[in-house]
């Protein structure tokens, strides 16, 4: 599969920073996050500072990192927004974004809101397929146009769907393209 990385870490372009107080901080100043913490397939945490920086696959990865650290530390943590690893292509002088490739198969009645809620987050639709009581939709889009995607479609078909994603490559950014920390669209990102 050619996704256009530069590296691995171009493999994990969800990232968050987290900011250590207290004795928890003392003990990271010493000491980088215990390896035991990460999920090398899934997620990485890597110390930056009195803090670290995560560095996960998909929203979800990113959820259970949150998860592993506050088990880990408790609330002498703070995370701070998620966004998406981006890099300049130094041939082309161009901002490359990376894309989801999205599968979403649901009850066939919620076809017609599933549709417009990809699009309105900006996705090509790439397959419908309408099954006798399913339907399957197949899409991409912007990984930084899919903060919260996963909860608004379970919040959308009451939690019926089943949802896929996954890095399927870099591109050229859209004029369009989000900058900076995401804001999560409907009732917020993922938590753990």
């Amino acid at each position: 599969m050619d996704v256009n990385v530069r590296d691995a870490l171009d493999l994990l372009p969800w990232r968050q920073m987290v900011s250590v107080e207290g004795d928890a901080a003392r003990g990271l100043a010493r000491e980088c996050f215990p390896r035991w913490l990460a999920k090398p397939d899934q997620y990485r945490i890597d110390s930056h500072g009195h803090g670290g920086r995560i560095l996960a696959v998909s929203e979800l990865a990113l959820a259970h990192a949150r998860a592993a650290l506050l088990r880990a530390y408790g609330c002498a943590l703070t995370f701070g927004m998620p966004t998406v690893h981006t890099y300049v292509d130094p041939q082309a002088g161009a901002v490359m974004v990376p894309v989801m490739f999205l599968r979403v198969d649901a009850p066939r009645s919620h076809a017609h809101a599933l549709r417009q809620l990809l699009a309105d987050r900006g996705a090509e639709i790439k397959e419908v397929d309408l099954q006798r009581h399913r339907v399957l939709l197949r899409a991409e889009l912007e990984m930084s146009r899919s903060l919260g995607m996963e909860r608004a479609i379970g919040e959308l078909t009451g939690g019926a769907a089943h949802v896929l994603s996954w890095l399927l490559r870099y591109q050229r950014a859209s004029a369009a393209s989000p900058q900076g920390p995401m804001q999560p669209e409907g009732k917020g990102w993922l938590q753990p």
